[in-house]
């Protein structure tokens, strides 16, 4: 998993434009309950809503699944060459 440190322009950007819209998001949404008419939120309130949130776990989702998905491909690579190194030893050591 990448630090922040470790990481580029684009991932930190993306990273904070989805906090950033998740707060606008929350922000908006409670912001329409308390201004009047109070307790009723406007349809576009809610439209920012869902697509903030659609927005923030569609940039953290596919990070999370890539940087997993690149971890198992390292391990399985890592697995695969030890294997055939150690059976190119064996080779070598019954000859």
């Amino acid at each position: 998993m990448d630090t922040w440190k470790t990481m580029d322009i684009k991932q930190k950007f993306a990273i904070v434009t989805a906090v950033v819209a998740f707060i606008a998001g929350w922000g908006l949404t409670i912001a329409g309950f308390v201004i009047p008419p109070e307790g009723e939120v406007a349809d576009s309130v809610l439209w920012i809503l869902g697509q903030s949130l659609i927005y923030t776990a569609s940039v953290l989702g596919i990070g999370m699944y890539f940087n997993n998905q690149m971890v198992k491909f390292r391990t399985d690579t890592k697995r695969y060459i030890d294997r055939e190194i150690r059976e190119e030893r064996e080779a070598d050591n019954e000859d």
